[in-house]
């Protein structure tokens, strides 16, 4: 079952619409509390009003005098509710005195659980329970009126005061201060979805950068990433990055580099055996058919190294990291001083070698080309009836491996360019191609190691390699 590809999608669009959501249901959540919280402190407050007027009326009912008469304190009486009604009921009382947010008050005077007086005319016995004192809710007329019921003392409990006044009084104040509250944190969304979104794409301007700076980035054009405001969160990207833009580079330099110098190398012995062989074709004479086919013989063994080599050449290049195993150096030294040994036969050139048992991590058919490079360069250079000797000195950290010979000294100039690519000190002696020791020195620094030609001495030429008993994770080679 194939793997469905996943869609792709944007985290600026995510992250903007989610802090916009959750802020904007965030205030919503504030603003329902706020409502609530409110509501009931304005009942509470309400309440403790109503109480407050009841206990007030009270306090301020004209007592009977002694010098008046029942007439005059019923006129008094009279009067003085008459008053209460008027102030009571804030739409009779056209003074500059009044308000439109003086709360619509009734008040009622009940004498043995039956009513005595109301300031409003139109309002009749409000149905309650006469047993039981305090706050409660009651319809009038269709609207419902929040009461409070004071009895005049402990002892007469059926004559007591209802004080009442319209719901709709304290929903409407409600309705105001949620409005009032609303409205300003309702508009604040919109300015919070703008600020949100100004922020998050004022802080995502570095990663567009960093898009718009990949997308320019081709084959040819691998140069380093440059960042203008550099994050926390992208520097670990950029910078890692910039080193697989690195790599790239390198390996498509090496690659050019490769092909370049392939194409170069191998012109000139293609067209030797191309000459060779025309020449095969219209000799008449045996001897120079001989001459003709051994010479293509040669060039074919010299086109076969040099591919050889080119092909080792790219597979150490291309490495970025070895398998590290145990590998008997001693033994491996013996194995490819048995293999060349004809080779030095040939020259009648004498090998010698000598060394203790040595083991040091590191990849064995490396270390086997490393070896045989710097044993064959000294046979091939070193000219007929010399002497090649091989010493392998194993330290506690390190191992370090000599091939001398007794050849001809190198040269100063030669020195400097001796580990390039393609170079030849020699091109006298010899039928390689200047790449044993570039590919050396690759499998040198892959081992984390170190080789170097020192100065001549004792009439000896000598190559020192130093290798690490335990290397790390191994670099890639530039």
């Amino acid at each position: 079952m194939k793997n469905k590809q996943l869609k792709s999608y944007s985290i600026k669009k995510r992250v903007t619409f989610s802090v916009i959501v959750m802020s904007s249901l965030f205030i919503l959540i504030s603003l329902l509390f706020s409502y609530q919280t409110s509501h009931h402190e304005i009942l509470e407050v309400y309440d403790a009003r109503l109480g407050q007027t009841a206990k007030l009326f009270l306090l301020r009912m004209p007592a009977p005098e002694q010098h008046m008469s029942d007439i005059e304190s019923k006129k008094r009486l009279e009067k003085w509710m008459r008053d209460i009604q008027i102030s009571s009921h804030s739409e009779s009382d056209e003074t500059a005195y009044g308000h439109p947010y003086e709360q619509n008050l009734v008040i009622q005077f009940y004498h043995h659980g039956r009513l005595l007086w109301s300031s409003h005319p139109d309002f009749h016995e409000i149905e309650h329970d006469p047993s039981f004192s305090g706050f409660g809710y009651v319809d009038i007329a269709g609207e419902e009126w929040r009461y409070f019921e004071l009895p005049m003392s402990e002892h007469q409990k059926n004559e007591y005061i209802i004080v009442a006044e319209r719901q709709s009084v304290r929903d409407e104040m409600m309705n105001e201060l949620a409005l009032s509250t609303l409205i300003p944190q309702l508009a604040l969304i919109p300015c919070l979805a703008f600020l949100m979104f100004f922020l998050i794409e004022r802080n995502f301007a570095p990663v567009t950068e960093l898009k718009k700076a990949i997308g320019k980035r081709s084959v040819s054009k691998l140069d380093k990433i440059v960042v203008s405001r550099p994050t926390d969160e992208l520097s670990a990207l950029v910078n890692a990055l910039n080193r697989l833009l690195s790599e790239l580079e390198r390996a498509w330099k090496r690659e050019k580099r490769f092909t370049r110098m392939a194409a170069h190398e191998l012109k000139t012995p293609l067209a030797i055996l191309r000459l060779n062989a025309e020449n095969a074709l219209i000799c008449d004479k045996e001897e120079d058919l001989k001459s003709d086919l051994k010479n293509i013989l040669q060039g074919i063994e010299r086109s076969d190294r040099l591919i050889q080599q080119l092909l080792t050449l790219a597979r150490v290049e291309n490495l970025h990291e070895i398998a590290l195993k145990d590998v008997d150096l001693k033994k491996l030294m013996q194995r490819v001083m048995g293999e060349l040994a004809p080779l030095a036969l040939k020259n009648q050139q004498e090998m010698s070698f000598r060394g203790d048992d040595c083991i040091i991590r590191g990849d064995e058919s490396l270390l086997g080309i490393l070896l045989s490079n710097l044993v064959d360069n000294a046979i091939r250079y070193s000219g007929q009836g010399s002497q090649i000797m091989a010493r392998i000195e194993d330290d506690p950290e390190q191992v370090r491996i000599f091939i001398a010979d007794t050849g001809q000294d190198v040269s100063p100039e030669a020195r400097e360019k001796l580990f390039d690519s393609f170079y030849r000190s020699n091109r006298e002696k010899g039928d390689g191609a200047g790449l044993g020791l570039s590919i050396t020195r690759d499998i040198v620094r892959l081992h984390q190691g170190s080789v170097v030609l020192l100065p001549r001495a004792n009439e000896l030429n000598t190559f020192v390699v130093s290798l690490a008993k335990k290397p790390d994770v191994a670099p890639a080679i530039s």
